[in-house]
């Protein structure tokens, strides 16, 4: 004999044999975890990156002999002004004057590389503790002021330099 309790309720149910509260349960939690997603992305603040922030790379400074010290985007932005400072100077002699020793800037945002030097890193007696500049054709404005660069010497990096 069948049970009348169960026998008289009447529930729809979709072509999967899905309860409709089941599926307005899942319909909901689609769109609440969409929508925090969403609205984190949407409000989530740009890291902020703070002009003159200059890492230092020990590894650089052991085989090339320069702590680079300044970068800043000038002359409206056709060119960047790269500093660096001698450490040691029998290692930084030729520091810059080969295809591997010479130091490129890579844009973070946009992988861009910016290496035509204009001036800089002639033939000179280089002395502990002085500092020294190159300057390079900003092509194409790749670098650009308040945002990451990457100075790359050889197969040596230094991240997240923040350009003036």
């Amino acid at each position: 004999m069948m049970n009348k309790s169960v026998a008289t309720v009447k529930a729809w149910r979709g072509p999967m044999g899905l309860n409709i509260n089941h599926f307005a349960l899942a319909l909901g939690l689609v769109l609440l975890v969409g929508g925090s997603l969403w609205g984190w992305q949407a409000f989530r603040p740009e890291p902020q990156w703070e002009p003159g922030n200059m890492p230092v790379n020990s590894e650089i400074e052991e085989k090339f002999g320069v702590r680079f010290a300044f970068l800043a985007v000038t002359a409206d932005g056709g060119m960047v002004e790269l500093r660096y400072r001698v450490v040691d100077e029998g290692k930084a002699a030729n520091f810059g004057h080969y295809s591997e020793t010479a130091p490129m800037l890579i844009a973070e945002d946009t992988g861009e590389i910016v290496d035509v030097t204009i001036m800089g890193l002639h033939n000179h007696r280089v002395e502990p503790g002085r500092t020294y500049y190159v300057l390079y054709r900003n092509t194409s404005n790749a670098i650009q002021s308040h945002r990451p660069v990457t100075i790359a010497v050889g197969d040596l990096k230094l991240e997240h330099v923040v350009a003036w």
